[in-house]
């Protein structure tokens, strides 16, 4: 009978603690791993959202520098004229001399007058590049100026560099309002995508940056067609028109999360993955932590439950056995 009770007792008691620290530990580390993850994606967000803030004024730089060709009188009066100006190459070379940023200028004028810096050679005419696919888009639209991530064979003069460029391009536009040519200036992709990368090489799980382009090319930052990471790759595959098209898109995957941003009044983007492993080698760390303190405080209940079952059982017994004594007497 006291064996029964003993065994009963032992088994409700130790179940009951069994579910305690199994449920504890699951809400403890699932609470833990909702708060990490969380606490991932607003830090990601707001880093990553600083960098792109600075790639943003960089490139709001560079248009403030174009725009002191294509608001110059001068500028303005040669693209409406037959007669080749000397005056406007030293602009153009003034302006690259001036920054170390912008790579090369061109300029078309509406007349067929064609101006460009001094290392720029065999350029297009202004038809042709009114019938490349990017140009006409652009010249057709409502839009002044726009930010392209180019191939070699959409650039308008002949480059036998396989590395996209990344190309500024706007409408000069007269006192009048009235177009009258079209600029093209060259600037440092390496330049532009280095403000994405992290100074911590951890923080991406070294992961690099790629550039999407608006014809679906992925490069890398020196502007380089390259084979992503499957999760990127994933990502852009399930990326829908709606999402393509917003300033900045967030997916969770199971390596991390992807972040995808808009480039400045452009159709290219910016893919970053922030790895999730740091994480998941923290949780698991947490993981096998609970593991063990839930063993010892498991065999550590054992101890003090044969303990009580031993303090409450022995003077049952023994009470029972003067009362069989008595009871013989």
């Amino acid at each position: 009978m006291f064996r029964s009770l003993d065994k009963k007792m032992k088994i409700i008691l130790l179940s009951v603690i069994v579910l305690y620290v199994i449920l504890s530990s699951m809400l403890v580390f699932r609470t833990m791993e909702n708060k990490s993850s969380e606490m991932q994606r607003q830090l990601s967000l707001q880093y990553t959202g600083q960098q792109h803030k600075n790639a943003q004024l960089f490139m709001k730089w560079m248009e403030e520098m174009a725009s002191l060709v294509t608001n110059n009188t001068a500028v303005h009066a040669s693209l409406t004229s037959s007669e080749y100006d000397n005056t406007i190459p030293p602009i153009l070379d003034g302006m690259i001399s001036s920054n170390l940023y912008i790579l090369d200028m061109v300029m078309y004028g509406n007349s067929g007058s064609v101006y460009a810096s001094s290392n720029v050679s065999a350029i297009r005419s202004f038809q042709e590049t009114q019938k490349l696919p990017e140009y006409t888009k652009f010249l057709s639209s409502d839009l002044t100026s726009e930010w392209i991530v180019q191939a070699s064979s959409s650039l308008v003069y002949k480059n036998t560099d396989p590395r996209r460029k990344l190309v500024y391009v706007a409408k000069i536009i007269d006192t009048n309002e009235k177009i009258t040519g079209l600029l093209l200036m060259n600037v440092d992709l390496k330049k532009m995508s280095s403000f994405y990368h992290a100074d911590d090489p951890e923080l991406y799980g070294r992961h690099p940056t790629y550039i999407i382009t608006h014809d679906h090319a992925i490069l890398n930052a020196n502007g380089l067609q390259e084979e992503p990471n499957d999760v990127i790759w994933e990502t852009l595959q399930e990326d829908t028109q709606e999402e393509a098209n917003e300033e900045m898109t967030i997916n969770q995957t199971e390596e991390g999360i992807v972040l995808l941003y808009r480039l400045y009044h452009s159709d290219d983007r910016i893919a970053i993955l922030i790895s999730g492993e740091p994480i998941k080698s923290e949780l698991r760390l947490l993981r096998n932590t609970l593991i063990g303190v839930g063993a010892f405080i498991l065999a550590l209940f054992f101890i003090l439950i044969k303990r009580l079952s031993r303090s409450i059982l022995d003077p049952l017994k023994d009470l029972y056995k003067k009362m069989r004594r008595h009871h013989e007497i």
